[in-house]
C-alpha cells in the first residue's frame, strides 16, 4: 500500500490513490447530486465521473481530478476571495470544522481536523438521544474488535448515516455489522438525532452539501486505509510494509502471515 497519505494527510490526491472503489462512488454521488449534475460542476467533468462509476474503475487521473473537483467546491464555501479557485484539503477541511464548530487546535493537519469534525458531529448526535437509547446503541457493538468511539468507529458510523440520508444506501464496507446488528442500529435514534445535526448544517449554502459529506467520506477512507495500513506495520521497527510482505524491508523482520478472513472476521472489520 502507498503510504504517502500518513506522511501529508492534506495531500488528498495521495489518500484517493488508496481509495476502494465502492467510497469512490460515493465521493461521486455527493460531487455530482447521485449524477444529476450541479450548476458548480461543467458537464463533461460530471460525464466524466459517472462513466467512472459505470465501469467501477478509477484510473489515477480520474483518482486526481476527484480531488480537485472537492477542493474547487471548497473554493466555493470559504471567503469571497476565493470563490471560483480551489483551496488547499487542509484549509477545506478547516472550513468544514468551523462550519461545524469542530474544536482543533490552530494549525491542526487535515486528518486530526477530520477525527475533530467525526467526534462532533458523532457527540452531538449521541447527546441527542436518551440515556436508554446511548446504552443499547454502545452495546449493540460488543462482540466486534472496534469501538465505536475511536476514530475508524466515528467513521463508519458517521459516513454510514451520512451515505444513508443523502445517497440512499449506506457504504458497503459496514454490512457486516449491519447484517449482525440490523439497520435500527445506525439509522434509529442515533439516525433520527444525526439527521436532526445536517439539516441544519445542509441550510447553510449549496457548497456545504458537498463539502461536509465529502470531508465525512475522506475521513472514513482515511481511517480505513490506515487501518489497513496498521495491519501490514512491523512489530519491531514499525515500518509499514507490502500487505503480503512476508519480511520487513526495513529490519528484516518476519511479518505475521494473515490467513484467509472467516465470515465472523469481516463482519468485525467492516
Amino acid at each position: 500500500m502507498d503510504t504517502t497519505f500518513i506522511d501529508n494527510s492534506g495531500d488528498l490526491t495521495a489518500l484517493l490513490r488508496v481509495a476502494d472503489v465502492d467510497d469512490l462512488d460515493a465521493l461521486v454521488d455527493y460531487i455530482t447530486d447521485n449524477g444529476a449534475g450541479r450548476m458548480a460542476l461543467a458537464k463533461d467533468v460530471c460525464e466524466r465521473f459517472v462513466a467512472c462509476k459505470r465501469a467501477r474503475s478509477y484510473p489515477p487521473a480520474d483518482r486526481g481530478a476527484i480531488a480537485s473537483e472537492i477542493m474547487l467546491f471548497g473554493g466555493n464555501s470559504i471567503a469571497n476571495m476565493f470563490r471560483g479557485k480551489g483551496v488547499s484539503y487542509t484549509e477545506l477541511a478547516g472550513d468544514v470544522g468551523t462550519h461545524l464548530k469542530a474544536i482543533y487546535a490552530k494549525g491542526a493537519d487535515a486528518a486530526t481536523i477530520e477525527e475533530a469534525i467525526l467526534s462532533k458531529l458523532y457527540n452531538d448526535a449521541i447527546n441527542k438521544m436518551t440515556p436508554e437509547q446511548r446504552l443499547h446503541f454502545i452495546s449493540s457493538w460488543n462482540g466486534f474488535d472496534i469501538s465505536p468511539t475511536s476514530a475508524y468507529g466515528m467513521s463508519v458510523v458517521v459516513a454510514y448515516v451520512m451515505a444513508s440520508m443523502l445517497l440512499g444506501r449506506g457504504l458497503p464496507m459496514a454490512m457486516g455489522i449491519i447484517a449482525s446488528r440490523g439497520p435500527g442500529l445506525f439509522l434509529g435514534p442515533f439516525g433520527v438525532a444525526f439527521s436532526s445535526i445536517w439539516s441544519i448544517a445542509e441550510l447553510a449554502g449549496a457548497a456545504y452539501r458537498v463539502t461536509v459529506p465529502c470531508v465525512v467520506q475522506i475521513a472514513y477512507i482515511r481511517q480505513k486505509a490506515k487501518r489497513q495500513a496498521q495491519q501490514c506495520q512491523c512489530s519491531k521497527c514499525a515500518k509499514i510494509n507490502v500487505a503480503d510482505a512476508k519480511f520487513c524491508s526495513e529490519c528484516g523482520n518476519p511479518m505475521p502471515q494473515k490467513a484467509a478472513p472467516s465470515t465472523a472476521l469481516v463482519a468485525s472489520t467492516f
